[in-house]
């Protein structure tokens, strides 16, 4: 691990993108081709939840994709497929034990671990000396593989902290296998060589569904009190800032008449 985070710290320094030789004639005539590659780097998860408020979440997440060659050098389209990790956390907070202590509590994260299609769009839109600049735009669906929430359980690990009573429940009845949203960005495409290229990249990944939909549930055994309860409505949609650095490779071929 502490060998492909000294890889990733020194990409910037080596990265690249590949130089389209106008020698070579004309893309789709003369020769044709494609750019795969590797992508990774850190999270920053959000998640907007109902009637609680939550804090940033690091995480990590990491690519394969594939990338048709720039028209005119300049637009794209791409696709990958990878593996994201989606949360919040809720940071030191106070609350009330059964015996009626008051405590602070332990900062808890939230971590759903999805894998995530992509498609979309890439414009280079400025030359900037040692690389091109470049926005992009996509959809994405993505399938949920697992969570942390039964480090949560209600009736389990709540250890008498009544706060924890808010939390989601460690269930797919509510937890969505599948979501779906949008990714923007941009990034800085560096030059190293012919066929191997580089960059660094900043994204925006807002979900357009819930990651967790709970209604109200009634009739509850209150584990805190005598009697029952009613566990409240809870909502909960993503959203990712995500920091990468990558490599792509350029595979070309020639067309011989």
């Amino acid at each position: 691990m502490h060998r492909l985070l000294t890889l990733f710290l020194l990409l910037p320094f080596c990265m690249s993108a590949q130089l389209l030789d106008e020698d070579d004639g004309v893309y789709g005539e003369d020769w044709g081709g494609y750019l795969w590659g590797i992508r990774g780097g850190f999270s920053l998860g959000s998640q907007d939840w109902s009637n609680i408020e939550t804090e940033l979440n690091l995480g990590f997440h990491g690519d394969l994709f594939l990338e048709s060659i720039p028209a005119q050098g300049t637009f794209s389209f791409w696709g990958s497929v990878g593996y994201h990790q989606r949360g919040s956390r809720i940071s030191r907070r106070r609350a009330i034990t059964f015996q009626g202590n008051g405590v602070t509590l332990p900062a808890d994260d939230f971590v759903f671990n999805n894998l995530v299609l992509s498609i979309g769009g890439k414009q280079v839109v400025a030359p900037l000396g040692l690389g091109d600049a470049y926005y992009l735009i996509g959809v994405r669906a993505e399938y949920n593989v697992g969570t942390n929430l039964e480090e949560y359980d209600l009736l389990s690990t709540t250890q008498g902290i009544a706060f924890r009573s808010a939390y989601p429940l460690n269930s797919y009845e509510f937890i969505n296998r599948f979501t779906y949203g949008a990714t923007v960005g941009g990034g800085v495409i560096l030059p190293l060589t012919e066929r191997i290229g580089g960059f660094v990249e900043l994204t925006a990944q807002p979900d357009l569904s819930f990651q967790y939909n709970q209604g109200p549930i009634n009739n509850v055994v209150d584990p805190f009190g005598s009697g029952n309860t009613t566990l409240g409505e809870r909502a909960i949609r993503n959203f990712t800032i995500e920091i990468s650095l990558g490599l792509r490779f350029l595979r070309k071929w020639r067309y011989i008449d």
